[in-house]
């Protein structure tokens, strides 16, 4: 996927856990995931820090590995109850980066599964030509869901 492709499909991830959250702990916690699902979505790719050429860590491995990105959700998800804001933020972080991770899987280059070395491809959508679908599909579960949960 594109930078801003990512950066749709995060916002959409945010405002689905958004839907979920306000309700639960207060339109505060509710923005906070939303906002900080924005920079998550681009995390897998700005935390292998560029250097015009060099790459210190390389493209699509462990930045781009579900696993880390889950545990961080986990625990978002167990701090929640105990501090509703700083969970938010934490959880919007990792789900924008799972949304990218997931967006990532979809193309032909796909996504480190198991193991941070070796990638998967869902092959469903190439950059750029048909990623419009899935941030559609996205955007539309996570109206559906805003509209159920919080209005």
């Amino acid at each position: 996927m594109t930078g801003n492709a990512h950066r749709l499909f995060g916002l959409a991830f945010g405002v689905s856990a958004a839907a979920i959250v306000t309700p639960l702990y207060g339109v505060p916690a509710g923005v906070a995931v939303t906002a900080a699902s924005y920079p998550g979505a681009t995390a897998p790719d700005w935390m292998e820090i560029r250097r015009g050429d060099f790459t210190l860590i390389p493209h699509r491995t462990i930045t781009h590995w579900p696993a880390p990105w889950l545990v961080l959700l986990a625990i978002s998800i167990a701090w929640l109850p105990y501090s509703p804001l700083g969970a938010a933020v934490l959880m919007g972080f990792s789900l924008g980066a799972l949304s990218h991770v997931l967006g990532d899987a979809g193309t032909p280059s796909g996504v480190p599964v198991w193991h941070p070395g070796k990638r998967h491809s869902l092959k469903l959508w190439d950059s750029r030509s048909s990623e419009v679908w899935p941030v559609l599909v996205a955007w539309v579960i996570a109206v559906l869901l805003f509209r159920s949960l919080v209005l």
